[in-house]
């Protein structure tokens, strides 16, 4: 079986915090986040977990954590799709038995890439996740179920992490990040424009608000452009 969180939240663990505290922007934040678990790469990844075909790759440190993440998609299976289903933060070992049967084609793929592990953690609450954040091993790691469930605590409360060039802030404003889009702001930011693109979002993926804010982000910043650019894209589409 893989390796859950369990269902109750799991405070934050100080010396995670503090070793991640220079991290400004989710970009390197998450670099700090690697580090520390002593990962080789890592990738973030926007998803609707009601609706696998919403998904975006965000950001990956590396080709190799980008194609893990499109492996696991393309699969269907794996540590991201347990984290999606709502069951907390997921750890695959491709020198586990037990995981050799449960995703042995995944199992094998890691192997031939040189990967011993992987573990994903959900943004967001975890019962309902905007995506995850993927790192992978090339080697066996030194960090333990704790260190784990420490990081799992921290990732769920960043949902800027799907916007990597967001500044971080520990009280989230939902227009400070919507307008940080690539590193800068949204000079033309058109607040009715975007609210209603993410009305479209709501009803065309049968999400949340969040989650359909999240998305809109999330597409604006892999399209290299601006929310608001991106929702005018998402009318225009709507309009036919």
């Amino acid at each position: 079986m893989a390796s859950n969180s369990a269902r109750e939240p799991h405070p934050p663990d100080e010396r995670v915090t503090g070793a991640l505290r220079s991290g400004r922007t989710a970009e390197t934040w998450l670099a700090a986040c690697v580090q520390w678990c002593r990962a080789d790469g890592a990738a973030v990844v926007a998803e609707s977990a009601a609706d696998a075909d919403v998904r975006l790759v965000t950001y990956a440190t590396d080709d190799l954590a980008e194609r893990l993440a499109d492996l696991q998609y393309l699969l269907g299976c794996g540590p991201h799709t347990e984290s999606m289903a709502g069951a907390g933060h997921s750890r695959l070992d491709v020198e586990d038995p037990d995981h050799g049967v449960r995703w042995t084609t995944l199992v094998d793929e890691l192997a031939t890439l040189g990967v011993v592990e992987v573990a994903t953690f959900p943004i967001g609450t975890p019962a309902t996740p905007l995506g995850t954040l993927q790192m992978y091993w090339r080697g066996r790691r030194r960090s333990s179920t704790h260190s784990d469930a420490a990081i799992a605590a921290l990732v769920e409360r960043r949902p800027e992490l799907l916007a990597p060039r967001v500044p971080l802030c520990d009280d989230l404003d939902g227009d400070t990040v919507l307008t940080a889009v690539d590193g800068g702001p949204d000079h033309g930011f058109d607040l009715s424009t975007v609210h209603l693109a993410i009305g479209v979002v709501v009803a065309r993926h049968h999400l949340g608000v969040q989650a359909a804010s999240a998305l809109l982000r999330a597409q604006a910043y892999s399209a290299g452009t601006t929310v608001t650019e991106q929702a005018r894209r998402v009318l225009d589409d709507q309009r036919g």
